[in-house]
């Protein structure tokens, strides 16, 4: 969904990376650095009717927020008196995303399950992913715990890149045997298509135009989209008030999640 749509429809902030696909590896920067657009939507009050005539919006410099990012996500109560300690797993552990990011992991996940903010640097390039394709682990246990739900779609108006012919198939080839008609089509195609190029020297002559060429493509041979029927998956945030606090597994590991 748009961040118009989203900002209209939900209370507060909405919080909107660089979209990333599955296959992006750098980073697209603007003017250096990555923009996340903050938008909210403008309500007023007019004979008791509330009306959300505009969305007004922001874009957050990634590198300046993470760094209050770290400050934010961290469970500190006197920071200049207790110092940075490092997040072991129990109750009483003071999360520090900062002094501790070599263990610990904040992230920022929006309401569709993508990645908007992490303390992890290299991180950073993936900011705007799903955040199945970050940390498949994590989000198959926020899935899990109900703090996402799942829908499934389908778009029947849906367009699809054709699919290149197979030629492995194990039947039997026959040998094409032209007819008479297949033969005299052939003459009259031979015959048109010697007197167009009769005519094109004659015209280039006569306008001096020998030498330019221009690129013409048939118009059977460019790739044609195919309408298609595609199965779309999205992810909602189910629930506010949820806490999480278990160990969860992350393959040949295991860690804790707060």
């Amino acid at each position: 969904a748009s961040f118009y749509r989203r900002s209209l429809d939900n209370k507060g902030y909405i919080f909107k990376p660089p979209y990333r696909d599955a296959g992006y590896r750098g980073l697209d920067l603007e003017n250096n650095t990555i923009g996340i657009l903050v938008s909210t939507a403008v309500e007023l009050s007019i004979g008791g009717k509330t009306l959300k005539p505009a969305v007004v919006g922001v874009k957050l410099d990634l590198e300046a927020w993470a760094e209050k990012f770290k400050v934010l996500a961290s469970n500190r109560t006197d920071r200049d008196q207790l110092g940075t300690r490092r997040c072991d797993p129990s109750s009483s552990c003071e999360m520090d995303c900062e002094a501790n990011n070599k263990d610990l992991i904040c992230v920022l996940i929006d309401d569709g399950g993508f990645l908007v903010l992490s303390n992890q640097e290299d991180h950073w390039y993936q900011v705007g992913k799903f955040f199945s394709e970050v940390d498949a682990n994590l989000m198959s246990a926020l899935y899990n715990n109900s703090f996402y739900t799942r829908k499934e779609s389908y778009d029947f108006q849906s367009v699809c890149a054709p699919e290149a012919p197979s030629n492995t198939g194990a039947a039997p080839r026959g040998v094409f045997v032209p007819t008479v008609a297949d033969l005299l089509s052939l003459a009259w195609w031979t015959s048109a298509a010697a007197w167009s190029l009769f005519q094109q020297f004659l015209y280039s002559l006569t306008y001096s135009s020998w030498f330019q060429t221009e690129e013409v493509v048939g118009d059977g041979m460019e790739a044609r989209e195919t309408s298609c029927i595609m199965k779309q998956t999205q992810y909602y945030f189910s629930t506010v008030n949820a806490t999480y606090n278990a160990i969860i597994d992350c393959g040949n590991c295991s860690r804790w999640v707060h």
